[in-house]
């Protein structure tokens, strides 16, 4: 469980994220380049999210790519919020 809720931006990369997980496997690790656009966010504001959800431990980073991708608690949390009906 997170102690913070969720920003809206990292709600929406979170799903984003999921969506690549489900299309490509577990291994999906899509670079920062255009995931902008993909998770319906503007440059800063994705920024603010991958900062957000890595200090949350829900995402992992490479910044050599830089490329993201979640963590094991935040496919959890992703699959239970979606379930939810919010995702």
């Amino acid at each position: 469980m997170i102690d913070r809720p969720l920003s809206s931006a990292e709600e929406k990369l979170l799903f984003c994220l999921l969506a690549f997980y489900r299309e490509i496997g577990p291994g999906a690790t899509p670079g920062l380049s255009g995931l902008d656009e993909e998770a319906g966010l503007e440059r800063h504001e994705l920024e603010d999210a991958v900062r957000g959800l890595r200090a949350k431990g829900l995402i992992e980073y490479w910044e050599l790519q830089p490329a993201v991708r979640l963590s094991e608690p935040g496919l959890r949390l992703a699959v239970r919020i979606e379930g939810d009906g919010r995702g």
